[in-house]
Order: structure tokens, then C-alpha cells, then sequence
């Protein structure tokens, strides 16, 4: 079965529109943040430029249709990259100019050529303009608060796809042309259609767990919606995000918070040569002692599946080493009263605000990569960071 240009226009139109239909009513349904809204914008931009797609098509005089098109297109990608630059709460001021000089360019290079440029007018450009705005996406879903989010993996393959993919068009189009047979094979109208297909399909599913996220900690960006799990332990996003409450104040108290990461040997070589259960029983223990022996008013919360990280308010009178190695022994000790076949080595580290800076991020990892290399080394000087 051969598919036309037609037929296949078409189809990439229906299915965008009823992906913006029922993401739009989404975004009204959840009254929805900014980044939900941008990324409504790419929707709508990707209907209607396939909307003047199939006009371009249809009438034999729709070189402007087809100019607003690719504007309508590379903005549809510019939007998913703003949305995400939303998301993590950027400055938007600078991103919204570069992405309204580019679709621009990218409409006046194709009204440029006029009717004798034909289907391919302004196909630089409008090339150009998606590798650039997939790039940009890309890297912001790599970046900030998105990044944290495993549903933003798949906004980044789906955008690297598609700069690696203009980007090739481009270049074979300028090399070889639009009658080549690599183009023809690889680079055609149809094979974007179909290619649109998929990635708007994509794209719907995973912008929307984002925003559904996004929706429910919305408010306060430092607190995002704190939650812990069942062994009352703050999950990482939320420990993350209480921390970088309490470290301003601490500052401007003149008060040195303190952070002591705990991790675990790994655990896979136990589950491996004991089985699974006794490896679960071993990290339950760990974490429920780590939570049972920290000082009372601390914030306890996951590093990841086998570390967990302790922040408190040192005072003057604080041992931050005395605190630190009791800390460590008595979870040692309830894990070693399991009676399990093994005994894994527990790794301390310790980061002070003082010395490390008033930084989450960087008072976790400079406290945990300490306790990675105890873990590591066997040896456990505690000596601050």
C-alpha cells in the first residue's frame, strides 16, 4: 500500500488534533502552570501547522499557507523547549525572544522565495530552526528540576531524535538536494509525517505525566508537595526541597546546618549470592535505623535506593564528629543484629554549611561522595568536609 503526501497529512492532522483536544482540556480541567501552558501552545502550533500543510497541499497557490506552516511547526517545537525552561522555573524573558526571532525568520524565509519557491521554500531555515529548538529542549530536560523527573528521559530522546533528524535533512538537502535518492528515502515529506506521528503520540504522553507533576506540587517552588514513604523517610525531591527552605534561614540566623549522608555497600551482590529477601531485610533495616537514631528535629531523607541523607542546626556546643559516628554505629549495630548471612559495610560522610556553602546540592554531594569512598575504602575518619 502506497501512502500520499495527501492521505498522509491527513492523518498527522487528525491525530494532532485530537491530541490537542484533549490535552487543552486537560490544561483547562487541572487549571493548569506555565510549563502545561507552553506545552498546550506546541500542541495548537502543530495543529494548525499541519492544518496549513494540508492547505499548501490542496491549493496550487499556498506558498503563504505553507510559509506560516513551518513557522507553526518550528514554534510547536520552540514551545515544547519553553515549556521546559518553565518548568524549571528560568527566566523566561531571554527564551521567549529567541524563540519569536525564529519563527519569524523562519516565516520570512519561505514568504522570501515566494510562489516560485515551491514546496521546499524556506526549507533551510524551517531545518535549522527544529535541530535548534530540539537541541535547546534537550538539554533543558537535562537540566534543573525536570531532569529529576524519569518521564523526562523520554522528552529527551524525543527531541534529540528530532534535531539529529533536521539536522541531517538539512545538510543533505543543501549537499545533495531534494531530488536525491537518500532525501527521497530518508528525508521525505512522507517519512516526516510519519515520523510527526509518532513523536506528537510521544510527546502527549510525557508532557503530561510533567504536568500532572507539575500541577499537584505547584505553589511555594521550594515545596513541592513533601512526602515520605513508608518508613518515614522524606523522598528525595521532597528532602531536597524542604532542605532548600531551611538553609536561607539557617544563613541568615547565623546558624551551620549540617548534612551527614549514610549509604550502604551494595546490595546486589548479597541479593545475588543470599537472595533477594535477605537483601530487602537488610536495606529496610537500614533505612527504618537511620530514621530511628537521627537527632529528633532533623530532616531525614533518601539519597537514593541505598543511601540515606540527615540534615540538622549544629550549635556551638555540637560535635558534629561525636553525632556523626554514633549515628553510623547504631545502625551498624541494628543491622547486625539481623542475624543475616552477611553484614555490608555502612559509609558515613558529613558536609558542613560553613565550609561547603548554604547550597543543597552541593551539601548532599559533597556529604555523600564522603560516604561513597568510606564505603569504598573501609576507612571512616569523619572528618569534615
Amino acid at each position: 500500500m502506497t501512502l500520499d503526501p495527501v492521505s498522509l497529512q491527513v492523518a498527522a492532522f487528525l491525530v494532532i488534533l485530537v491530541s490537542t483536544t484533549m490535552y487543552l482540556l486537560d490544561t483547562l480541567m487541572l487549571k493548569d502552570g506555565v510549563a502545561g501552558r507552553y506545552w498546550s501552545g506546541a500542541f495548537l502550533s502543530g495543529c494548525l501547522s499541519s492544518l496549513c500543510y494540508l492547505i499548501a497541499l490542496v491549493l496550487p497557490d499556498g506558498f503563504v499557507a505553507l510559509s506560516i506552516g513551518n513557522g507553526f511547526f518550528v514554534g510547536a517545537t520552540g514551545f515544547i523547549w519553553l515549556g521546559g525552561a518553565a518548568f524549571n522555573r528560568r527566566a523566561m524573558r531571554v527564551p521567549l525572544a529567541v524563540w519569536s526571532a525564529a519563527v519569524l525568520a523562519v516565516i520570512v524565509a519561505a514568504l522570501a522565495e515566494g510562489p516560485d519557491g515551491g514546496p521546499w521554500a524556506g526549507a533551510v531555515p524551517f531545518f535549522l530552526g527544529n535541530a535548534l529548538f530540539g537541541t535547546l529542549g534537550a538539554i533543558e530536560t537535562r537540566r534543573g528540576v525536570v531532569r529529576g523527573r524519569w518521564s523526562a528521559a523520554g522528552l529527551t530522546v524525543i527531541l534529540a531524535i528530532e534535531s539529529v533528524w533536521f539536522l541531517a535533512r538539512a545538510v543533505v538537502f543543501v549537499t545533495l538536494g531534494s531530488e536525491s535518492e537518500l532525501f527521497l528515502a530518508v528525508f521525505d515529506t512522507r517519512i516526516a509525517s510519519m515520523l510527526t506521528l509518532v513523536l506528537v503520540v510521544a510527546a502527549v504522553i510525557v508532557t503530561s505525566t510533567l504536568r500532572s507533576g507539575d500541577t499537584a506540587s505547584r505553589g511555594h517552588a521550594a515545596a513541592k508537595n513533601l512526602t515520605v514513604d513508608g518508613d518515614g523517610i522524606l523522598f528525595r525531591h521532597s528532602f531536597r526541597g524542604a532542605l532548600s527552605i531551611l538553609l536561607p534561614r539557617a544563613r541568615a540566623a547565623g546558624e551551620d546546618p549540617c548534612v551527614i549522608c549514610l549509604r550502604i555497600d551494595d546490595l546486589r551482590r548479597v541479593s545475588m549470592a543470599f537472595g533477594a529477601e535477605e537483601a530487602d531485610a537488610i536495606l529496610r533495616t537500614f533505612r527504618e535505623a537511620a530514621r530511628r537514631h537521627a537527632p529528633t528535629m532533623a530532616l531525614v531523607g533518601e539519597t537514593d535506593t541505598t543511601g540515606v541523607t540527615v540534615a540538622f542546626i549544629t550549635t556551638s556546643v555540637t560535635d558534629v564528629r561525636r553525632v556523626t559516628r554514633s549515628l553510623r554505629d547504631r545502625v551498624v549495630a541494628d543491622v547486625s543484629a539481623l542475624g543475616t548471612s552477611v553484614t555490608p559495610v555502612v559509609g558515613a560522610g558529613v558536609a558542613l554549611a560553613s565550609q561547603v556553602g548554604f547550597d543543597a546540592e552541593r551539601l548532599i554531594g559533597t556529604a555523600d561522595a564522603a560516604a561513597a569512598e568510606a564505603v569504598l575504602t573501609g576507612e571512616l575518619p569523619f572528618g569534615i568536609a
